[in-house]
């Protein structure tokens, strides 16, 4: 689900962000030879923007895939920079669903993390499903839970 009040802020952002790139380069073509000056804070600028629109575009159309083929992969899309969690089969210890998120508000905001379903490997935790019901939450991790069963024969 798309948090709104976050999602505008970037986008007002992201138009601040193009006018600052816009008088930068407008001052750049009057005077090149500031170029030197100016070329760590534009690569800054740069990178920083791009992030951002990737955020935004996470925000707006992002989704996340479980996929098992022969390792499992957590992966997200729909961004600039497609993101994927891999896991080995022999690395998995469990998986669980709980509301219960110990994730702080601003990574959950930035989409970087959270979720109700929780995999456990290597003795940490991954978590997944953000934006889904419990009961969705239960269901996904009986499913996987049974698959995994089935590779572990």
């Amino acid at each position: 689900m798309t948090n709104w009040p976050f999602t505008i802020f970037i986008g007002l952002w992201i138009i601040g962000w193009f006018a600052i790139l816009g008088t930068i380069f407008y001052g750049l073509i009057g005077t090149p030879d500031w170029i030197n000056d100016l070329a760590f804070e534009i690569v800054l600028i740069l990178l920083s923007g791009i992030w951002v629109i990737d955020l935004f575009l996470w925000q707006i159309r992002g989704v996340e895939q479980f996929v098992i083929n022969d390792r499992i992969e957590i992966i997200k899309c729909g961004k600039l920079f497609k993101s994927v969690s891999k896991i080995d089969f022999i690395d998995f210890e469990s998986i669980t669903y709980d509301d219960y998120n110990t994730t702080p508000f601003w990574i959950k905001l930035f989409g970087l993390s959270g979720g109700k379903i929780r995999i456990k490997y290597l003795g940490r935790g991954i978590r997944f499903g953000q934006d889904i019901s419990l009961i969705m939450a239960e269901i996904v991790s009986k499913e996987i839970d049974d698959e995994m069963r089935k590779y572990a024969e």
